[in-house]
């Protein structure tokens, strides 16, 4: 006779920790002691108290066990969310060098960003001229600033932005009526954008 999965999980989990709940099979009523850790498609993953995780299938349990997963790997969404917009928005901070790029991709003026936690001061690395700031916005991948000093002072950039490695690449939209926010890394000057290659220093 085989083991019911759930019979298993339950040798091999010892007593439950103070975050442990009761697990239930559906079809025998046997219970287990475990700690909620995430859903994992069509499964959910959980640990004993002996620090071992395990997979349960969810189609197996109880109504109120699925219940539960559904509303707690519901939860969980913006807080992973926030988790990676968080990681990307670190990744940003430093200074950046770099180009201004012509719709055929060839170097049109140098740039230099220094990326904060809430500004952007961008300067001429020729002579270390400083053009301006703002502060900035991350969404996905989209990337939205808004001038507040120097000759940025006022204007709004909607744009879009790919970050690999030391390498970023930041396609914006000109602070005008006719221009809209890119849909490809790419200038377009008859859009009004503009693209911008950085390395990290």
């Amino acid at each position: 006779m085989k083991t019911p999965a759930l019979l298993t999980c339950l040798i091999l989990c010892a007593l439950s920790t103070l975050q442990a709940r009761t697990w239930t099979e559906a079809q025998t009523g046997r219970t287990l002691e475990a700690e909620f850790v995430k859903a994992l498609g069509d499964t959910v993953v959980v640990r004993g108290a002996n620090g071992s995780t395990l997979q349960l299938p969810l189609a197996r349990l109880s109504e109120a066990d699925q219940a539960f997963v559904k509303e707690h790997a519901a939860a969980a969404k913006p807080a992973e969310k926030e988790s990676g917009k968080e990681d990307v928005k670190k990744a940003l901070l430093g200074t950046w060098e770099g180009y201004m790029a012509d719709s055929d991709g060839s170097r049109h003026g140098d740039i230099r960003l220094v990326i904060t936690e809430d500004k952007i001061t961008a300067s001429n690395p020729q002579g270390d001229r400083e053009m301006g700031a703002g502060t900035y916005k991350i969404a996905g991948r989209k990337i939205d600033a808004t001038g507040t000093e120097g000759q940025f002072s006022g204007k709004k950039y909607e744009g879009i932005f790919d970050l690999e490695g030391k390498t970023l690449k930041w396609c914006s939209a000109n602070d005008n009526p006719n221009s809209t926010r890119p849909t490809k890394l790419q200038t377009n000057p008859q859009g009004g954008q503009f693209l911008m290659v950085l390395q990290k220093k």
